[in-house]
């Protein structure tokens, strides 16, 4: 990544990166995003490893890595760059809600269809009525009243894995709140 001087700081993202971090961001909110998914991701994994130790080696790898995108995509999605970067388009907003189908994907490991069918319809319902709200203030307080009532679903229908019900909470803040949410004004 090459920084820019002129820009206080601003490092440009690679173009491959755009839907991760934005065009641009600072070295500050790329380490905390980096730092904050690593560690979460780390302490969630190894905390309930004998909940999905049983699982293929292709299975596990495919959870680490919907573990590190939701854990990572809850900060990311509140950086500067990430909001602007999706702000800008109606289309990126819409694809990017459409490729969010993680609910699923736990579905298929873990075995829950009634919680991962509701967290996921639930949640990309509530993320485009926010993100279409373009009232002033009222998004931010619509955005975590509406997380907060997904999140109420996902506690009446909590399945026994731990990970599982985690995953689907920070999924619904990752979406609803931290995606849907204008957070700079845009």
């Amino acid at each position: 990544m090459n920084e820019k001087t002129d820009t206080g700081g601003a490092l440009q993202v690679p173009k491959i990166l755009h839907e991760l971090f934005g065009r641009t961001t600072t070295k500050a909110e790329m380490t905390i995003v980096l730092a904050s998914c690593i560690i979460l991701s780390s302490f969630l994994l190894f905390h309930t490893y004998s909940e999905w130790s049983g699982f293929t080696a292709w299975k596990k790898a495919v959870l680490i890595i919907i573990t590190l995108d939701i854990t990572g995509g809850v900060a990311a999605n509140v950086t500067k760059g990430t909001n602007t970067y999706y702000q800008a388009s109606r289309t990126a907003r819409l694809v990017f809600l459409g490729v969010h189908i993680q609910p699923l994907i736990l579905e298929w490991l873990f075995g829950n269809l009634l919680l991962a069918t509701a967290v996921w319809i639930s949640t990309i319902a509530s993320a485009c009525i926010i993100t279409n709200i373009r009232e002033g203030g009222i998004q931010r307080t619509a955005g975590m009243a509406s997380a907060l009532t997904v999140a109420g679903i996902l506690i009446l229908l909590a399945d026994p894995h731990f990970i599982l019900n985690v995953l689907l909470a920070l999924y619904i803040f990752k979406l609803v709140f931290s995606f849907a949410v204008d957070h700079d004004g845009h």
